[in-house]
């Protein structure tokens, strides 16, 4: 939710970058002012009632979260059964590896490593780390995932909420330069270089790929893209507080793939990621 602060902060900002075209028209001083105030009213109207509209709806979703647990102890050590070996040598099974760039574009153009869309309805990639590389399984294990984690949101009245892409295939070149500047790298050979994992952020989720028809209907299209961001930070700042809520729904999902054998997951605790492995061809 914004808060009545940021909301006049955000419509005087979108008010003005909106309507500053108007400075550009051929018309006289008086009459330019006059049709530059009229639109700056309509525009400041039409935001003002969509973003009490997005508040609502984040409204809504914080108290449904407010009341429900977070992850158990026992619930974190499920999701820690199969350590690196495991995934090491699950994505030695499924996955290909590539020395350097030119190999990972070789791969990719035999269809052997596919990019992963920046954002879908199930997932982003978080603008750092794309592109994304996977092997096929890996995208279709993802699609699974962020279906049944939707599906759980509706039964309990939630937005759409997606997961975020943190990393994803590395180089054996990339992997050792990581490891170089990052002590949490593997040490030797990593799952990460076979397009077979990812991480998953469980301390963000981005907010659901379709505005809410109720926000942007009888919304012109050059308006449009405004009242998204709108949407997108009011229910951001319901995700970031209620991170914990959103991720025990998700990692119910992960424990329940893992148990069907489509999934390895490990809850790491030195990055807030869950380190996802492919389990088997899909």
């Amino acid at each position: 939710m914004l808060g009545r602060q940021n909301r006049t902060v955000l419509i005087t900002g979108l008010v003005f970058l909106i309507g500053a075209p108007l400075s550009a028209c051929g018309w006289v001083e008086g009459e330019r002012e006059a049709a530059r105030e009229e639109v700056r009213a309509e525009i400041e109207a039409i935001l003002t009632e969509r973003i009490e509209a997005a508040d609502r709806l984040a409204g809504s979703a914080d108290r449904i979260l407010s009341p429900l647990p977070v992850m158990t102890p026992g619930e974190e050590a499920a999701l820690r059964r199969f350590l690196n070996a495991s995934h090491l040598d699950r994505a030695r099974e499924l996955g290909v590896r590539a020395e350097d760039e030119d190999a990972l574009e070789s791969l990719v153009s035999a269809g052997r490593l596919l990019e992963l869309e920046d954002s879908t309805r199930h997932w982003i990639v978080r603008p750092g780390d794309s592109p994304a590389h996977v092997v096929p399984a890996l995208r279709a294990l993802l699609e699974v995932l962020g279906e049944r984690f939707q599906e759980r949101l509706a039964e309990l009245g939630l937005p759409a909420y997606r997961v975020e892409i943190t990393s994803a295939y590395r180089t054996a070149e990339h992997q050792r330069r990581l490891r170089r500047v990052n002590a949490n790298a593997a040490a030797g050979v990593s799952s990460h270089e076979y397009g077979t994992t990812v991480d998953l952020s469980y301390a963000a989720f981005a907010p659901p790929a379709e505005v809410p028809a109720e926000i942007v209907g009888g919304v012109s299209e050059d308006l449009r893209p405004h009242i998204r961001r709108i949407v997108d930070l009011a229910f951001e700042s319901v995700s970031a507080r209620k991170s914990r809520e959103l991720g025990r729904i998700f990692s119910q999902v992960l424990a329940e793939a893992q148990d069907e054998g489509i999934a390895l997951v490990i809850f790491e605790r030195q990055q807030t990621v869950y380190h996802l492995t492919v389990g088997r061809a899909m």
